[in-house]
């Protein structure tokens, strides 16, 4: 497998909807990560690890941004869902800005 960049004569070009497939599944791996990330901070008492972590987290976090625009700019439907708040009460999250309201997998398991 190749880590850095390869050789353009012995890779095959993907198609755009492989290039989809391929983001989504980063997505999921990302998210993942978020998650594994936020059940460790979660458990672990030691400050300056929980800091290191909680970097790490974000850092996934931006990826998953970075990773959302990539597909919203090639999958045109994707885009305008994207452009639509779907989600009930939009306007009441996105002002909510109080961190005791924000979920965690934490706070979710009462921790």
């Amino acid at each position: 497998m190749a880590y850095g960049k390869s050789d353009a004569k012995s890779t095959s070009t993907a198609g755009l909807e492989e290039v989809l497939i391929l983001l989504r599944e980063d997505l999921i791996g990302e998210l993942q990560a978020i998650n594994q990330y936020q059940a460790h901070i979660d458990r672990i008492e030691n400050e300056e690890i929980r800091e290191l972590l909680e970097h790490i987290r974000d850092d996934e976090k931006e990826h998953v941004a970075e990773i959302t625009h990539a597909i919203s700019r090639i999958d045109a439907i994707q885009r305008e869902k994207f452009a639509h708040d779907h989600t009930a009460g939009a306007e009441k999250v996105a002002v909510e800005t109080d961190e005791s309201t924000i979920l965690t997998v934490g706070s979710m398991f009462g921790k």
